[in-house]
Parts: structure tokens; C-alpha cells; sequence
């Protein structure tokens, strides 16, 4: 069985130094680990549907959540790591995509390319 990548780093790139600059600053509040996520869950006991919240705190999921500089020094564009904990269940994969949607939602319009997958962790790229 293939053991998923403990590391997987996003490369964030925005038309402007400014935009980069403000999407930093917004996704930083985004990625706290003590952040909650809400997911509704449709369960049918007895053949009742009914709905459930399931909360999801992205500390039970991540050891870590960062940015890092862009290796060229682009001030346009930016790395969003995310280091998952071994233990993370499968919802991991979900928060993860939710953020990086939360990303292309926002004004700047930044474009989103996976950089790597790997146990090893990225090293700083200032």
C-alpha cells in the first residue's frame, strides 16, 4: 500500500507583488491550526435520514500549516506548505482542498499548481 506524502507544498502566484502580499496576510488567519472547519454529513440510521455537523479542527490534522518564499524570489508568488500529522484521518485531503478553494475565491485571482509531494520537509526559501 503507498504511504501518502507527509508533506505537500502549493505554489501561490498572484499578477502583482501587492495582491501576493494581501492574500498572505489573509490566508495566515486561514491556516491556524485552532481553526475550525464545519462539514454537514447526511447519515440514515433506521432508514431516517438525518443531518449531522462534524466539526473538524485543523490541529487534529496538520502538525503544521505555513507559508514560505517562492524559491526564484518571485514577490508575486508564495508556497503554502501543509506538513499532516500520521495519525490524520482521511478528512485531511478535504480540509487542505477547502483552503486552497477558500484561495481562489478571494479577489486576487491567484493561480494554484501543486510544487511537491514528499516526506521531507521543504526547506525554507528565502
Amino acid at each position: 500500500m503507498q504511504q501518502t506524502p507527509t508533506y505537500t507544498t502549493w505554489k501561490i502566484s498572484c499578477r502583482s507583488a501587492e495582491d501576493a502580499q494581501a492574500l498572505q496576510q489573509w490566508i495566515s488567519d486561514r491556516i491556524d491550526l485552532e481553526r475550525v472547519w464545519t462539514d454537514s454529513v447526511r447519515v440514515s440510521p433506521s432508514g431516517v435520514e438525518q443531518a449531522e455537523t462534524v466539526r473538524h479542527r485543523l490541529g487534529d490534522y496538520f502538525a503544521d500549516i505555513r507559508l514560505l518564499a517562492d524559491a526564484q524570489a518571485q514577490p508575486t508568488s508564495f508556497l503554502l506548505v501543509f506538513h499532516r500529522l500520521p495519525d490524520a484521518g482521511r478528512f485531511w485531503n478535504d480540509l487542505m482542498v477547502n483552503i486552497l478553494q477558500e484561495i481562489e475565491e478571494r479577489p486576487q485571482r491567484a493561480s494554484i499548481a501543486l510544487d511537491s509531494k514528499g516526506e521531507t520537509e521543504p526547506v525554507p526559501r528565502l
